[in-house]
């Protein structure tokens, strides 16, 4: 009996033992599981009982610093490289705008002894102006996002008027553009005299494709010069805001005195026999023409100060007075916000003489 009952009070100690061994309190919190390195960490406070079953495999959140390094060279066409710049511009102009441009150019080309040019030297008809209407109106060749005409252009010059747009819009099209120009001129024809008073078309010879060449060298050196010399000079924004200015007063005066003419008309329909009204109007009518001859004096001073921007340089550039006003005002609409663009013009000026110099028929 003795024994039977050491028995039993050792098999209960053993019991107690093996439970004071397993058991946990129930304010200890669980022991801490290691997670791999990518999968993120545990709540503090998790809940004691999963609602629902866990996923069958842990969902890692994707890195955010990291490069794949297992995927082959082919794999990597049209993933962007986030370590290099994008090219900047290419959106916004496509291969139609040079070929575009080539043809008008060449278009512009009246070979001596031709129909529209009987005399002895060519001549190359070109003007800034209606190319600017051209591509900055129609938009030939250039595309945008944006919802209307003004904001497209400003789109436009926003992404082309950079140094890497310039540099890239270089290196990459003016091999096109001089393939462009030289298979509209090989392709186009001309209108030259025939016998009985009758034309024929025909293509260029080798000596007129030279002249053109010499032509085309000669406007697009031109056309740098031009802007070369807006943008140096420290006044040409404040004298081409002086030219705008001076020709809308000439514009009011004009209209004032249009006004002033017609009130006249009117007392001298109505009021025949009221002279003092009639003397009113023609006094202002008169004091209007006056205003007329200040604001022309005005704008035309305006206007001599401006085009001496071009004029007093040495040499001049070969364009018409008309063309360095007209360009004068394009620039000025491109820079009098953003003065930081006179560098981007500087180097399209030089882009443009290297391009006049590709030009040359030697060349």
């Amino acid at each position: 009996m003795r024994k039977a009952l050491l028995v039993v009070i050792g098999g209960i100690l053993i019991l107690v033992a093996g439970m004071v061994i397993l058991w946990e309190p129930a304010d200890q919190p669980p022991p801490e599981i290691v997670q791999p390195p990518s999968a993120p960490p545990e709540p503090d406070l998790a809940p004691p009982f999963q609602l629902q079953p866990p996923p069958p495999f842990p969902v890692e959140p994707e890195p955010e610093e990291s490069e794949p390094t297992d995927i082959l060279p082919e794999d990597m066409e049209g993933v962007p490289d986030e370590t290099e710049p994008e090219p900047i511009g290419f959106t916004n102009i496509t291969m139609g705008f040079f070929d575009d441009l080539a043809e008008q150019i060449v278009t512009g080309y009246l070979p001596p002894g031709s129909e529209l040019n009987p005399d002895s030297t060519g001549r190359l008809r070109i003007h800034f102006s209606a190319l600017n209407r051209r591509y900055g109106m129609a938009l030939v060749g250039l595309e945008h996002q944006s919802p209307s005409l003004l904001e497209g252009r400003e789109e436009i010059f926003s992404n082309l008027l950079q140094p890497e747009a310039i540099e890239n819009l270089w290196m990459i099209f003016h091999p096109f553009f001089e393939q462009a120009l030289d298979e509209a001129l090989r392709s186009a024809t001309w209108a030259f005299p025939a016998p009985n008073d009758a034309f024929e078309q025909r293509e260029l010879t080798a000596s007129e494709q030279q002249d053109f060449y010499r032509l085309a060298s000669a406007a697009v050196s031109a056309l740098a010069h031009a802007v070369q010399l807006y943008s140096l000079h420290d006044e040409s924004i404040p004298l081409t805001e002086q030219w705008l200015l001076g020709q809308t007063s000439a514009f009011a005066a004009h209209s004032r005195y249009q006004q002033a003419e017609a009130e006249l008309e009117r007392a001298q329909q109505e009021a025949p026999e009221d002279q003092v009204r009639i003397l009113d109007e023609r006094l202002e009518r008169d004091a209007a023409a006056q205003g007329i001859m200040r604001a022309i004096a005005v704008r035309e001073n305006a206007r001599q100060e401006l085009l001496a921007v071009f004029l007093s340089a040495t040499p001049r550039p070969d364009l018409t007075e008309g063309e360095l006003l007209y360009l004068s005002e394009w620039l000025w609409r491109r820079l009098h916000n953003h003065p930081p663009r006179v560098e981007v013009f500087m180097l399209l000026a030089d882009k443009l003489h290297e391009m006049a110099l590709r030009l040359q028929p030697d060349n």
